[in-house]
């Protein structure tokens, strides 16, 4: 009988395969392998455009946010000016992935492209500094182009804050190519901008500017809106949360909805209006409270502010009306935390400071405690007359005397009803 002789495992013989599996690709050396994984993301930042970059960048980041439709947005506009398709996020099953998206505005109503072409118009310079961007090479991108659109965006009356995101937005970017895309040379032009401190925005409605409002909320045809921006100031709930607040998370006896605001899921405290105000929300057997869309919503919206001539008003001020309010009922810091759905009492700090600072309440409450005994000039001392010709009366008088004059003679200041003219 053979003896078996043990296989030696270090032999270079070709050994038949038992396996069915298909045959493995031959491995790549370790050298070579190390060299690939050493390569540049998109080529480096020689090779990637501005658009290529944040194409990237959106498919492994801006999916991933929360506030990824607004991102979206301004990472197009770069897209487009790179000669690449715009993109859209589309949601299957709870995932969500990107999908070209075709002509910007193409599948917008008519209404609001009327509104988006208006503002472009406006904002014509902006829009073409953008697409140029979009279109150079990274490598070849300057901190003083950049710094060209923020000067232009705010020119073309953008906020501070709308001109922090879009650097932030190419500044992050950067950062990641850097970081994690290895682009080790590169260095991020965006660095040598400070973008500065954004304005808390906060706003005041008289009550004459409330009752249009009103007005125009009535006149609005959707039922569920009027509602809705109640609501919004009853609960200072942005408008994402509204529109995905649904019945199973609001508690009327508890008063509280659970809602997802920012990323995460708060609970939010309800006051009396604000439960009054669901029970008149009209149902239409869906999960939802509201069941109107984003785009219906900035429609509304466009057409109540515009009968109500409060053109300035967004819908986001709506809940700045609301904390503020509730700043001057009383509430402190970290009530209005709560009410706001913050993790912190820096914002509730600010809506409190600000209420501090207004004293004109204090002040009226000091002048009708301590009446004040001396007499107010006249309304109808000088009404009607000008500033200058008062002076040049009394420094005439002063000079002159106010002689007496040949009846011939005009006076250029008459005196006074009821007073002579002094004589020497």
């Amino acid at each position: 009988m053979d003896t078996l002789t043990p296989k030696n495992p270090f032999s270079t013989s070709t050994i038949p395969s038992t396996d069915a599996s298909p045959r493995r690709e031959p491995l790549v050396p370790t050298s070579e392998r190390n060299a690939l994984s050493r390569q540049p993301e998109l080529g480096g930042p020689e090779a990637a455009t501005v658009a290529q970059l944040l194409h990237k960048y959106a498919h492994e980041f801006t999916l991933a946010k929360h506030g990824r439709d607004a991102e979206l947005t301004r990472i197009n506009h770069y897209l487009v000016g790179g000669g690449l398709s715009a993109l859209r996020c589309v949601e299957h099953n709870g995932a969500f992935s990107l999908e070209p998206k075709g002509t910007i505005g193409a599948s917008t109503p008519t209404g609001w492209q009327r509104h988006l072409a208006a503002r472009r118009e406006r904002r014509f310079r902006t829009y073409e500094r953008i697409r140029a961007i979009g279109a150079t090479r990274c490598s070849e991108l300057p901190t003083s182009q950049l710094r060209e659109l923020a000067t232009t965006m705010k020119a073309e009356g953008l906020s501070v804050s709308t001109v922090q995101k879009e650097l932030a937005l190419l500044k992050a970017a950067f950062n990641v190519a850097s970081r994690e895309w290895r682009w080790e040379t590169f260095r991020n032009p965006v660095v040598g901008i400070a973008l500065g401190q954004s304005q808390h925005r906060f706003v005041r409605l008289t009550p004459e500017q409330e009752e249009r409002l009103v007005q125009a909320l009535t006149e609005c045809g959707n039922p569920q809106f009027w509602p809705m921006v109640e609501l919004a100031l009853a609960s200072t709930m942005r408008r994402g949360s509204l529109l995905k607040l649904q019945w199973d998370n609001v508690s009327l006896e508890t008063r509280e909805v659970h809602v997802w605001a920012k990323g995460r899921d708060v609970t939010l405290p309800l006051s009396q209006r604000a439960v009054q105000l669901l029970r008149t929300v009209p149902r239409n057997g869906s999960p939802f409270v509201f069941t109107m869309s984003e785009n219906a919503v900035k429609l509304a919206w466009e057409g109540v502010r515009e009968k109500a001539d409060l053109k300035w008003l967004r819908f986001a001020d709506l809940r700045h009306l609301g904390a503020t309010f509730y700043a001057r009922a009383g509430l402190n810091a970290h009530e209005l935390r709560l009410v706001l759905g913050h993790k912190t009492t820096k914002m509730a700090e600010v809506y409190v400071n600000l209420v501090n600072t207004d004293v004109t309440e204090a002040l009226d409450r000091a002048e009708s405690s301590r009446p004040i005994a001396r007499p107010l000039p006249g309304r109808d001392m000088h009404a009607g007359r000008d500033s200058a010709t008062i002076l040049a009366e009394r420094r005439t008088r002063r000079l002159n005397g106010s002689p007496v004059l040949p009846p011939n003679v005009v006076p250029l200041f008459p005196p006074p009803a009821g007073r002579p003219p002094r004589s020497r």
